[in-house]
């Protein structure tokens, strides 16, 4: 059957090998080209940077936290942001049913010489983390005679030691009485203690109601000095320091002679030898 001449083959048929427009090896229309593999390499790679990039610096930070929380006490016992800040993040001020003060005495008795010391010890009771101010500025230690005043923690200035307190926290601190009297702004020339029974306790300026049970010690007095006991003589010879009695002449005995060179007079005075007393 023959072609009309001058009509086209039909479309899409395979070009003949060797003829006008064929390519030997060449690609098929739907393959990409290697400009295009060349850019899907380069975002894979940039895509790839991007997603290492991220990771180590979210291991960095989680690195970072992790140290940060292995650093903080363990106690809470951390130094709170100033006040401004303090209220800003939700702390407040510890009261009396948020912490407890208790104190304790070294000795009952000390003797002379010994300085008595004590222990005071804020403990955290409530639910939520506080702050308080830890210094004896604050936590006053106070002792008494009786109802005179003797000792005061707070008498002297003292720098403020702040703390935020978490539940279960406990912070003890360890003051000593040098067994001097105090009065407000550190007056001196006080009179001295005394040995007797004194009473401390230590009570909150800031928490009202924030108080610790009363604690009695004894300032022992000194032993007496008892003097030596004379001593005692020996063989009938008199004592250290006795007057000595003048010796008495035997009965029927003559006086002894005047020495020196004098006489007895008749009177019993001495006369100068080589005198002659006159006549009566």
């Amino acid at each position: 059957m023959s072609t009309a001449q001058g009509t086209r083959p039909p479309t899409g048929s395979n070009p003949v090998p060797g003829a006008p427009g064929h390519r030997p090896g060449g690609a098929s229309a739907g393959r990409p080209t290697s400009r295009t593999l060349r850019v899907r390499r380069t975002m894979a790679l940039v895509l790839l940077a991007v997603i290492v990039v991220g990771v180590v610096m979210l291991v960095r930070a989680a690195i970072a936290f992790g140290t940060g929380l292995l650093a903080e006490d363990p106690q809470g016992k951390v130094a709170p942001p100033p006040p401004q800040e303090v209220a800003a993040t939700g702390y407040k001020a510890c009261q009396a049913k948020d912490v407890t003060l208790w104190l304790a005495a070294s000795s009952t008795e000390y003797a002379v010489g010994e300085n008595p010391s004590f222990t005071v010890t804020l403990t955290h009771v409530g639910s939520r983390p506080c702050f308080v101010d830890a210094s004896f500025a604050v936590q006053e230690l106070t002792i008494t005679s009786g109802s005179e005043r003797i000792w005061s923690s707070a008498d002297c200035p003292a720098e403020s030691e702040p703390l935020l307190m978490a539940p279960g926290d406990e912070w003890p601190k360890t003051v000593t009485w040098t067994r001097e009297r105090s009065a407000p702004e550190c007056a001196t020339g006080l009179p001295a203690t005394l040995p007797g029974t004194y009473s401390v306790v230590v009570a909150s300026n800031e928490a009202e109601g924030l108080t610790s049970p009363a604690v009695s010690f004894t300032l022992v007095a000194p032993e007496p000095v008892t003097p030596p006991a004379p001593r005692t003589p020996a063989d009938g010879a008199p004592a250290e320091g006795a007057d000595e009695a003048p010796a008495v002449p035997a009965e029927g005995t003559e006086p002894p002679a005047a020495g020196d060179g004098e006489a007895p007079s008749q009177d019993g005075a001495a006369t100068p030898e080589g005198d002659v007393p006159p006549e009566g």
